[in-house]
C-alpha cells in the first residue's frame, strides 16, 4: 500500500469515526471553542490510561526513556506483550502505534490519533491478513 493511499485511508477513518462520535448523545463539547485557541496535539497527551470503547481492552501510554519515545502496555484483561511502539507525526497530527506479540496476537497492530476537541484516541485495529477495524479509546479517569 502506498503512503497516499495509507493517508487517503486514515483521513477517510477519522472521517467516519468523527461522524459516528458526533452521532453519538453525550460526545458532544459543551461550547463551542475557536480553533485560534484550540490546544494542539501533542505527544504528552497520549500519556494516559485508556479504555477502548467495545471491551475490556486497556492501553497504558508513559513517556520512554529517550526522547520522543513511548511506553505502551496493553491488557485483555490480562496483559497481552507488545513488541514495539513508537510515536510520530503524519501531517502534523501526532500518532501512536504499536505492534502486540503474544498468543492470539501475532503482530495486531494499533494506529491512533489523539482527537483533542474530544479527549479520545481514535485510529485503526489491524490483525495480520484481517481488515482494520475502527477503534476508540476514552480516558480510564473520564468514564
Amino acid at each position: 500500500m502506498t503512503i497516499g493511499m495509507r493517508f487517503f485511508l486514515i483521513g477517510a477513518l477519522l472521517s467516519v469515526w468523527f461522524g459516528a462520535l458526533q452521532a453519538q448523545q453525550g460526545l458532544q463539547p459543551k461550547y463551542d471553542i475557536s480553533p485560534s485557541i484550540a490546544k494542539l496535539p501533542e505527544q504528552s497527551d497520549f500519556f494516559a490510561t485508556w479504555l477502548r470503547s467495545d471491551g475490556t481492552y486497556k492501553v497504558e501510554i508513559e513517556a520512554g526513556e529517550g526522547p520522543g519515545t513511548v511506553v505502551a502496555r496493553y491488557f485483555n484483561p490480562e496483559p497481552i506483550k507488545v513488541e514495539t511502539s513508537a510515536f510520530d507525526e503524519v501531517e502534523g497530527q501526532p500518532r501512536l502505534e504499536f505492534v502486540l506479540r503474544d498468543e492470539g496476537y501475532p503482530g495486531s497492530a494499533y494506529r491512533l490519533i489523539y482527537l483533542a476537541e474530544r479527549r479520545v484516541l481514535v485510529g485503526t485495529y489491524m490483525r495480520p491478513g484481517g481488515e482494520p477495524s475502527q477503534v476508540f479509546f476514552v480516558r480510564e479517569e473520564e468514564q
